[in-house]
């Protein structure tokens, strides 16, 4: 057994999860202010526990009795399980997916509905995350191609990874409403991974299991062929199409 307090268990199962506060306290039928409580130390004796482990499918003896490992390491998800949690966490709004502050003054990035923000690689990784796109992150608009969502937007190729295909300064619209389990092999990709505060754009390889998907550039001269693993990364989006002016 570690030291490890009850408060701490409980913000690492969440963030396991993938859930803020509020989305974790609307699975567990309580208030954001009682998960906040506990994750603070300011209570200690929950009776949403159990219900807190279920939901984010750590042990409960882990953390309700600090006993054993948070997850139970010779039962892997089954891609059912793993679609089922990606489903609940993408099946809430855009309001719930982020612990918004009450005096934020939401700004239109896009001035009409034929084009699209071109947003900054460091707000593209933060889409996926619980970070604010300012407007310093917006860089200009592209004609809206007909088949984004209302939440699509566009970035700016950089470097040569993805070449021949995408050059630097191609303009590439990403579809952020897109699963990881409707994903195809090859699908080309914008990710989020670790603890970098950029996006990235790839190639998705996928394999037999969830933790056999890797990433991959399309150069086939660049240094590294088979880069992090998929399952260290956040999706972002789906590479849908490119700007291109003939």
């Amino acid at each position: 057994m570690n030291n490890e307090k009850l408060g701490d268990r409980v913000r690492k199962a969440r963030k396991y999860a993938g859930f803020t506060q509020n989305q974790l306290a609307k699975k567990v039928e309580t208030s954001q202010g009682a998960i906040s409580d506990i994750e603070n130390g300011r209570n200690k004796d929950s009776s949403s526990l159990y219900d807190i482990a279920k939901v984010t499918g750590v042990s409960t003896d882990w953390l309700i009795k600090n006993q054993g490992e948070m997850l139970d390491v010779d039962k892997k998800p089954s891609i059912d399980e793993l679609r089922a949690q990606i489903e609940a966490i993408q099946g809430q709004s855009s309001g719930d997916l982020f612990d918004t502050p009450t005096d934020t003054q939401h700004v239109s990035m896009s001035s009409d509905a034929s084009t699209v923000p071109i947003l900054s690689w460091v707000a593209a990784g933060s889409w996926s995350n619980v970070e604010p796109v300012t407007m310093a992150d917006f860089k200009g608009t592209a004609p809206r191609p007909p088949n984004l969502s209302k939440l699509g937007f566009a970035l700016i190729v950089r470097g040569e990874s993805m070449l021949p295909k995408f050059e630097p300064d191609d303009i590439i619209y990403v579809e952020p409403q897109t699963g990881l389990f409707a994903l195809k092999n090859n699908d080309l990709v914008i990710v989020q991974c670790n603890e970098d505060t950029e996006a990235t754009f790839k190639q998705l390889v996928l394999g037999e299991t969830s933790e056999d998907m890797y990433l991959r550039p399309l150069n086939p001269n660049w240094h590294e062929q088979k880069m992090v693993p998929m399952g260290d990364c956040n999706l972002v989006g789906k590479v849908v199409g490119k700007y291109v002016i003939y």
